[in-house]
This record gives structure tokens, C-alpha cells and sequence, in this order.
């Protein structure tokens, strides 16, 4: 039996990777470890054991594993600092160009690859004399600074305040990055690297995200492009990169070309488009921490689709105006994420209810959406069991 410890258990993408590994990889057990939503995690009959309560430093010493997976940006600095001998990770300073946005940038500078111009602020008084075109993006300099805060500014007085408030929320933790807004459709390449050889290879273009301005995926499409490819394998192999990443790109027209946005060093949210499509980069990441021989491989479904439905990709069709494009569903290429467990399902319906009556009713009519969020969060029971408890499940 090899166990391995999956982290953010409760995150859609862990679920994943888990029960397509679980699937490909005979006597594999699965502990999953999330500190606070352990209930929800477990609702997801794919693991073995829930670790719940407890920090994940001390689940990794106190616990025997064979392999650790990190999902999370946080996780996975945990692991490398706690234990990379257990996971298949890059070097701490590989992971901190990925993680550092100010250095993927000057990395895309010096390969040649196409990326946003891009500015480095400390004070909001700076921003005046920033040669900057509008609309601009404003955000944290570092993956894993705890603020996700991303800002669209159409003028000097938007991008003098947004710097402001994010030096406020991030309180020293990192800087402010003001970045050329690049127009364009998301597109990704995902990549299963051998210090810095290719092994799996995968790309998808995004149809919707959320939010709408620009976020997380909520519908994508698989893809292939040669030219994607070349300059996502050009920044891995650079890097030496050894694991699981993400490269995402826009297609900006002017530019007729890929753009980089950032460097993902992890498990991505869209993962399970990927694994359904014939690319099971969970249980090939354990073939390769395990030494077996893994040949370069880029085949994949390509007319294949996923939707994340009350992953807010309902949410996305409600606020643009396109409900209608909930029929594409049941094309027969689409597939979702919907009936693998009615718990959970259950539970996001109740939060996705709580963001819509909290967005279109009035404010005087309207109930806290964060009072719904609560009643959806009652109906887990207990997030945490006591410390150090494991909450078990069969598969």
C-alpha cells in the first residue's frame, strides 16, 4: 500500500487529481488534509482519511507518509520547507521566481517571451510618474501574500487609490505590482517536468471565468498550439522546472502573440479538464516520484470541454447576460464536475444562492450574502474535528 498525504482537500482540483489517481494507481491510499474544512473535504468519498484541525506542518510530522502532494501556493512552500524529500517540487529559489511576479517578468524579459510591461511600487504618491497607459491592472508582487485583491484602474486617481488600499490590506507582506492590462481571450499550458525535461504536456483556452473581468476558469476548452507550447516549455526549462505548473497566457491581438501572465508552480484550478481528457497528471506526478520510467507524451482529447457550474460558472452566465449558454452542458463533447457528490453539490448550491441574492437584491431588501455563506457553512456540522483527529472514509 502507498499512501500518499494530498493537501487543501477541500479544493476542487485536489478532489480531482485524487480520484483520477485513485483510479490509475492500484493500492494507492489517499489522506487528505484540510485544517479547516475537513467535513466538506470529506464529503468526497475519494479519500481514504481526512486530516482536520491541525496545522499542516505538524500533520507532516506527525504523520507517515510515502509521498506528500501539495495543491495550494501556500502548501506547497510548507512542503519545500518541511519536507521535499517527500514531494517532487522545484528548488526554493525556482518556486520563488514563480511566486515573485517582479522576477517572472524580467525571466519573460530575458528568454524573449512576450509579457506585460510591468512596474514595482512602494507608495501611492509613485504612481504619478508611472509612464503608464490605461487601463492598468494593480496587485500583489507575490503569489501567497494572503491578499488576492486585483484592481482595474482607467485613470492616475483609480491607480493612485487602488495602490493605497492594497498597501493597507498586504500591511508589508509584499509590493504593489501595476501592470499593462493585456485585452484578450486566457489561454494555459500545463506542463509535468523532469528538472526541466517535459514529460505531460496539456493546454486549454478558457471560455468563461470569474469574475467576468478576469479570474479563476469557470468553462474551458482543451487546445493545442505549437507556438503556446514553445514559449511555455521556454520559461519551465529555464527554470529547470520539476513537477507540476501552470503557464498562463492571453492572446493579445495587437501583439498577434501569447502573452504571459504568470507562472503557476502547482496543481491549477482547471485540473480536471486535463485529467478528463486523458491526461492524469496526479498519478503520473506519483509515477515519477516513485522512479518509473515516464515517456514525453502530448496526447490528449482535443474537442473536449468542462464546466464548473456552481463553481460560479452560473454565477458568470447571471451577471453577463448569457444564461442561455447553459445548454451547452449537455453538448456532447461538455462535460462538468456536477453528481460526483450530492453533499457537496447540496453545499455550493447554498453558497451560490447566498452571492446572488446578495448581488442582485437591493441593499435594503437584500439578506448579508455573508449570513447565506454562513448557513451554507452550518450545514458542513463542525469544520474541525479536535487536534490532531483523522476523520475516516471508505472509498
Amino acid at each position: 500500500m502507498f499512501q500518499a498525504l494530498v493537501t487543501d482537500a477541500s479544493y476542487k482540483h485536489a478532489v480531482a487529481l485524487t480520484r483520477h489517481a485513485k483510479v490509475a494507481i492500484p493500492n494507492l491510499r489517499v489522506v487528505g488534509h484540510d485544517e479547516v474544512h475537513g467535513v466538506f473535504a470529506g464529503s468526497h468519498r475519494c479519500y481514504d482519511a481526512i486530516l482536520t484541525g491541525m496545522p499542516l506542518e505538524r500533520a507532516l510530522r506527525d504523520g507517515t507518509f510515502d509521498m506528500v502532494i501539495p495543491v495550494g501556493a501556500t502548501s506547497v512552500l510548507t512542503v519545500a520547507a518541511e519536507c521535499p524529500a517527500l514531494a517532487v517540487l522545484s528548488t526554493r529559489e525556482e518556486l520563488e521566481v514563480c511566486y515573485d511576479k517582479r522576477r517572472t517578468v524580467e525571466l519573460a524579459n530575458q528568454l524573449e517571451v512576450p509579457a506585460p510591461q510591468t512596474w514595482l511600487v512602494r507608495r501611492a504618491e509613485e504612481s504619478a510618474s508611472l509612464p503608464v497607459s490605461f487601463p492598468c491592472v494593480v496587485k500583489a508582487s507575490r503569489e501567497g501574500s494572503g491578499c488576492k485583491k486585483v484592481s482595474y484602474c482607467t485613470n492616475h486617481a483609480e491607480l493612485s487609490g487602488a495602490i493605497d488600499q492594497l498597501l493597507v490590506l498586504l500591511r508589508g507582506r509584499a509590493e504593489v505590482l501595476v501592470q499593462e492590462f493585456i485585452q484578450g481571450t486566457g489561454f494555459g499550458f500545463f506542463g509535468l517536468m523532469n528538472h526541466g525535461e517535459p514529460l505531460r504536456v496539456f493546454m486549454h483556452q478558457r471560455i468563461r471565468e470569474y469574475p467576468p473581468s478576469g479570474g479563476r476558469s469557470t468553462a474551458a476548452r482543451a487546445y493545442y498550439s505549437p507556438r503556446l507550447k514553445e514559449l511555455g516549455l521556454r520559461l519551465l526549462a529555464a527554470l529547470k522546472w520539476h513537477g507540476v505548473a501552470m503557464v498562463e497566457f492571453k492572446y493579445s491581438e495587437p501583439r498577434a502573440d501569447f502573452v504571459l501572465m504568470e507562472i503557476n508552480g502547482k496543481f491549477w484550478g482547471s485540473l480536471e479538464l486535463g485529467l478528463s481528457a486523458g491526461v492524469n497528471f496526479g498519478a503520473d506526478l506519483i509515477r515519477l516520484f516513485r522512479g518509473e520510467a515516464l515517456s514525453y507524451s502530448e496526447r490528449y482529447e482535443r474537442d473536449w470541454e468542462f464546466y464548473w457550474p456552481l463553481d460560479d460558472d452560473l454565477l458568470t452566465l447571471l451577471k453577463t447576460g448569457a444564461l442561455r449558454r447553459i445548454g451547452d452542458y449537455w453538448k456532447p463533447n461538455a462535460h462538468t464536475n456536477l453528481g460526483q457528490s450530492l453533499r457537496s453539490d447540496a453545499i455550493k448550491s447554498l453558497r451560490l444562492a447566498g452571492k446572488i441574492l446578495g448581488g442582485l437584491l437591493p441593499s435594503s431588501a437584500s439578506p448579508d450574502s455573508s449570513k447565506w455563506r454562513d448557513r451554507a457553512d452550518r450545514a458542513l456540522g463542525p469544520q474541525a474535528s479536535p487536534l490532531g483527529s483523522a476523520s475516516h472514509f471508505n472509498e
